[in-house]
């Protein structure tokens, strides 16, 4: 592994607080037919990310008590969630479970989709960085910020259900529909089609996109696996219906945790 630019600030994972603020960043998110102008207030997401806030309020509260128990240092001077760094041991596997179970307590087991549950790929960045040749260095630089950030990623990789007898890009079949490449430059790719069931996806910071499915896709420009910010320009959010405004409208939040 590249030895890292220990002369760099390390960053810190977000605090309550500062994840809040970063939902307000232009990104474009829609529910019932209407556009949200920020997450952190509107009320089919606001206590689900006051939850979330707590989580990040509770990495700082233990390296501030020393406990150890969500956190560990990194080796560029910071700290991390346990689970965002990959093990090197069986203690440290273990560790790295306890601080899983550590998060979902103050969720009372009820939020899936916390930050930590893209860790384990976010971690194979930096210890099978070698597996993403040519772009082994992409690999690592993401796998430095996930520790030192401790970013909220969620993932888009089921296919549009047009027709699951056809892999997409398949002679035939729809195409337009499904996420493709359109374009490649020296910057990156520019790509356009779509994906369902982004679970969480209004409230992070990147998606993590990539394909599943059995059967194989015969055109490389719809194997797609990257990274795109929740805010790029052009990404849109259309969302299921909430359970937490359903709750204010029709009973308790005990009724729709």
């Amino acid at each position: 592994m590249a030895e890292p630019d220990r002369a760099a600030a390390p960053l810190l994972p977000y605090t309550g607080k500062e994840f809040l603020d970063s939902l307000d960043d232009g990104r474009e998110v829609w529910i019932y037919g209407e556009r949200v102008n920020n997450i952190a207030e509107h009320p089919a997401f606001r206590n689900t990310a006051r939850m979330i806030a707590r989580l990040y309020d509770a990495l700082h509260q233990d390296r501030k008590e020393e406990k150890g128990v969500l956190t560990c240092p990194t080796e560029w001077g910071g700290f991390t969630h346990r689970y965002f760094q990959a093990p090197r041991s069986a203690d440290e596997l273990v560790a790295g479970r306890d601080a899983i179970a550590a998060w979902a307590r103050i969720t009372y087991g009820w939020l899936g989709r916390s930050p930590d549950y893209k860790a384990a790929f976010l971690a194979t960045l930096g210890a099978n960085a070698e597996f993403y040749a040519p772009y082994q260095e992409n690999a690592r630089r993401w796998y430095r910020y996930s520790q030192e950030r401790v970013p909220y990623v969620d993932h888009a990789i089921v296919h549009p259900p047009v027709d699951r007898n056809m892999a997409p890009g398949a002679p035939g079949g729809p195409t337009d529909i499904y996420a493709h490449v359109t374009r490649e430059t020296d910057a990156g790719i520019y790509v356009t089609g779509a994906k369902v069931v982004a679970t969480g996806s209004a409230l992070t910071h990147f998606t993590f996109v990539a394909h599943v499915g059995l059967l194989p896709i015969q055109d490389k420009n719809f194997a797609l696996v990257f990274l795109v910010p929740t805010n790029a320009p052009g990404v849109k959010f259309i969302c299921r219906v909430s359970n937490e405004q359903r709750a204010a409208v029709l009973g308790s939040p005990f009724d729709y945790p």
